[in-house]
């Protein structure tokens, strides 16, 4: 390798290698001028935006330095290969063996000079290392100084390399043609490819291509004594090389050189495929070094035609910012985010003052799930935050999934953690896509502008984007001109309003709307009536009232009740809603009000936000869920000893009301949940027809592409009705809870497969939170007595007395389905226990035949005694022994079998 390397520039690694270190000890000395060790990475900074002649100082020093290593460790190994250590005396070599462990000091020390997030955590690392055997303050200094260091790098090692190199090469000036060809190379990737400063804002943090190699040691041997103590053996073997025997020696330049290139191999693995946290990732995966490797390269244009050198750069959380000298008069942020600049957000390049360059990397729409954990979710900001909105249920849809695979057969269970962005091409994941998949956090937001009812996805800007009038002119102007800049900025605030959670939540169970007030009807615009009566939404639908939930009505938001950990996720892969939701009705309508915490027994979110809110009152006592004791920080004991809520948008406070006397009378109603009795409605429908037409053209809403072949659903009558009752189960036992028709459907799947004929049906129904509360509770004929609350369907249920007994008869409203007999509405028969699969949770199903005889005796009473008489209240205390003392009038129900 070296005689071809003679013949082709007729130079040695040795004599390159001196050359790069002369270049980088000048260009060293001059760099100190602009250099300040207490400020390092603000005055690499300040070199980088307005001093491009010191900049490319500091990249001709970077690259010499990278060059000198190279070329020394290519040196050691031409000798090694060519066995000339014998020859060196034994004082010279000792100092050449020490010149390797100081050769990759001074680089590394120069790498923590940056004082950048990456010299920061290799800092640390080294700290770690040399903690162990004592030396870490000798070298590393006192914590957050770097003047020790500074000292090493540009005397002690300085010093002792070139005492070591003088010696070796018996020069005091490189060779005139190695110090040309040193000075081309270090030339041409100083323009090429400038050095860089790492910033927070990328998340990917690695140390240099020398040192991960040992970082990734550092993941397999957890010891950093060992880690030394096996470097320390290394080095000992390579100065023992001369006084070995020669077999021995061949075996030993072996070892050295497995282990070099098992070295090299951890390093390119660590370097190249280690992504954000560690995590493996393939190149093309890492924007992180996609971005740094681009800006390199496009890094040359900013060495000419800086405007104003001398000029004052801003600053944004402690470091440069040559962004916010364009845009520093930008208004209308909120107050959290007028101080951290714009790269924190917007990324970019914000060490230059380059138009063009500044833009290079740039997310002009921060907030969305793909980038969040770079803008949003960085450790000065939402740490943890976009890490559990990707495990919410409002990224992933599981249930959505799992569920509509579970009615297209394609699995056993409609549970599963099956990520909506993982979404297949078989006719149920295509079905999803098709109809289903915009609504979900992942899906990007493309164009600046306010969330609306046609607003899906966009990440944290789903929740927390707002236009004020000033900011949507100010937009609005922009799109007209670019040139003319964007003045006015959106905000981001935790002030949510319930436009935000309208986009998505006024289709399937459509509780924006039902908590509005409105009912989805089959009209079309031009069919709409004129008044108040009805309204037309932005993407079509019409819409009627019927009547809005009580605390609609109050007026309270989303948010008032819904709280961060259920909204952003907990961090837990859920299936369901209602594993991750965390409040309930009785958390502010009950008697005791046990479950409370006072202000220094809040978890940091909820005390972050108490404060953002102005809630965070000394001697407060919040209430709590009683699932995992979830503050809910606008809900608290007033001191008069009242349970109150203050609304977090209206700043109105409103006293809790206790549950009524009749909620809480007996232990008849005591597996019922609020919603059973207070859902004044719910939006229910009939009838639907799911069919692939092949020859339609769809889209895919994960991707926003037309596609070939398109699902549609026919869907039969709208209604607004009570819900129908059912039971579900859970550790705690069996409740009482509402129920409406899920899929009472039917799938024509043959076309899809272009097969044989394959139809299915399925009755399922779900379960739903209407959000239709009404103050008044339903009366008791309408549980008892009414065959769509007992699961029947909607028909005419009587009871009919003949001589001693009576007996129940239902006439359906609707026909019979071919498929099961039973009505088109119904959830189970009457009198009949019900068919498998209930619903769209295995924890669901109809009142089976026990239950319902045990409804309808009660039902029967009914017939004669109204709701509210005394001897229905007698019986919630105890039917069974109210049934003992019944009249010779009364007529109890039989059965028939």
């Amino acid at each position: 390798m070296q005689k071809t390397y003679h013949k082709l520039l007729n130079i040695t690694f040795g004599h390159l290698a001196f050359a790069a270190f002369f270049i980088a000890v000048v260009s060293g000395v001059v760099i100190i001028a602009f250099f300040d060790v207490n400020h390092a990475a603000d005055s690499i900074g300040l070199m980088m935006m307005a001093n491009p002649a010191a900049s490319f100082l500091r990249s001709l020093h970077y690259w010499s330095g990278q060059f000198f290593l190279l070329f020394s460790l290519l040196h050691v190994w031409d000798h090694l290969r060519l066995s000339t250590e014998k020859k060196v005396k034994s004082g010279t070599w000792l100092r050449l063996t020490l010149a390797i462990p100081v050769l990759l000091m001074v680089m590394l020390s120069g790498f923590l000079l940056k004082a950048d997030s990456e010299g920061l955590q290799a800092r640390q690392i080294l700290n770690t290392l040399l903690h162990t055997i004592h030396v870490s303050f000798a070298f590393l200094g006192k914590p957050a100084d770097l003047q020790v260091i500074y000292i090493h790098h540009v005397a002690t090692f300085t010093i002792f390399l070139s005492w070591v190199i003088i010696e070796h090469v018996k020069r005091i000036w490189p060779q005139t043609r190695a110090l040309l060809y040193s000075a081309i190379a270090v030339i041409l990737f100083s323009f090429f490819l400038p050095a860089a400063l790492h910033t927070p804002l990328d998340p990917v943090i690695k140390g240099p291509w020398y040192f991960v190699g040992l970082q990734e040691i550092l993941r397999f041997i957890t010891s950093p004594g060992l880690v030394l103590t096996l470097l320390a053996l290394l080095l000992l073997g390579v100065y023992l090389l001369p006084r070995l025997k020669e077999a021995r020696v061949k075996d030993a330049k072996r070892v050295l050189l497995a282990l070099t290139f098992v070295y090299l191999f951890l390093s390119v693995a660590g370097f190249f495929f280690r992504g954000e946290n560690g995590r493996f990732t393939m190149p093309w995966e890492n924007p992180g070094l996609q971005e740094e490797i681009l800006q390199k390269l496009k890094g040359a244009e900013g060495y000419f035609g800086v405007p104003d050198t001398l000029k004052r750069i801003p600053q944004a959380l402690g470091r440069r910012e040559g962004c916010l000298s364009c845009h520093g008069s930008t208004q209308g942020l909120s107050v959290s985010h007028a101080s951290i600049g714009c790269a924190s957000c917007h990324l970019g390049n914000a060490l230059t003052l380059q138009k063009n360059l500044a833009h290079t990397g740039m997310i002009a729409i921060p907030g969305n799930l793909a980038h969040a954990r770079q803008t949003c979710g960085t450790a000065s900001c939402h740490p943890g935050i976009s890490e559990r909105v990707q495990r919410s249920l409002m990224h992933t849809m599981n249930g959505v999934v799992s569920v509509d695979r579970f009615t297209f057969d394609e699995q056993a269970l409609p549970d599963g953690h099956i990520p909506v962005e993982d979404a297949g091409n078989g006719a149920a994941d295509t079905h999803l896509k098709n109809l289903c998949a915009s609504c979900h956090l992942g899906k990007e937001k493309e164009q600046p502008g306010p969330i609306d009812q046609l607003s899906r996805g966009g990440g944290c800007n789903a929740c927390h984007l707002q236009y004020n009038p000033a900011a949507r002119q100010s937009l609005k102007k922009f799109k007209q001109d670019k040139k003319a800049g964007l003045h006015i900025h959106s905000r981001l605030t935790i002030q949510a309003d319930d436009t935000h959670c309208f986009g998505c939540h006024s289709r399937s169970g459509r509780i924006a709307t039902s908590y509005e007030g409105w009912h989805e009807t089959q009209m079309d615009e031009s069919e709409m009536p004129a008044g108040s009566g009805h309204r037309l939404l932005q993407d079509g639908r019409v819409f009627r009232f019927v009547s809005d939930d009580v605390h609609h009505q109050k007026g309270l938001a989303c948010i008032d009740c819904h709280t961060s950990a259920a909204l952003m996720g907990d961090g837990t892969l859920h299936q369901h809603e209602a594993e991750q939701e965390k409040i309930a009705c009785a958390d502010c309508h009950n008697t005791t009000y046990k479950n409370t915490k006072m202000l220094d027994e809040l978890d940091g979110e909820s005390l972050k936000i108490a404060r953002l809110r102005g809630m965070a009152l000394k001697g407060r006592r919040y209430l709590a869920t009683q699932k995992e004791g979830v503050p809910i920080i606008n809900s608290f004991m007033a001191k008069d000893g009242r349970p109150r809520l203050t609304g977090k948008l209206s700043g109105k406070t409103y006293p809790l009301r206790a549950p009524a006397e009749i909620c809480t009378r007996g232990t008849a109603h005591d597996a019922l949940s609020c919603a059973s009795c207070h859902t004044a409605w719910a939006p229910q429908c009939l009838g639907c027809h799911t069919v692939y037409d092949p020859q339609k053209k769809g889209i895919d809403h994960l991707t926003g592409k037309k596609t070939d072949g398109r699902w549609d659903e026919l869907i039969g009558e709208f209604m607004a009705d009570q819900p129908t009752l059912g039971v579900r189960s859970d550790s705690a036992g069996q409740h009482i809870s509402t129920f409406i028709p899920g899929m009472i459907l039917t799938i024509d799947a043959s076309r899809f497969t272009d097969g044989p004929e394959k139809e299915i049906f399925k009755r399922l129904f779900a379960p739903l939170s209407a959000h239709t509360v009404s103050a008044r509770g339903r009366s008791c004929t309408s549980c008892h007595n009414d065959p769509l609350a007992l699961g029947f369907g909607r028909g005419q249920l009587n009871y009919e007395i003949k001589g001693k007994y009576g007996r129940w008869h239902f006439i359906p409203a609707y026909a019979a389905d071919k498929h099961d007999g039973l009505p088109q509405d119904a959830w189970t028969g009457f009198l009949k226990e019900g068919k498998k699969p209930y619903a769209t949770r295995i924890d669901a199903r109809p009142f089976n035949v026990a239950e319902q005889k045990k409804i309808l005796r009660v039902g029967a009473c009914l017939t004669c005694h109204k709701g509210d008489s005394k001897v229905m209240l007698r019986a919630m205390d105890n039917f069974d022994a109210l049934l003992k003392q019944v009249s010779l009038k009364c007529r109890l129900p039989v059965w028939q079998e």
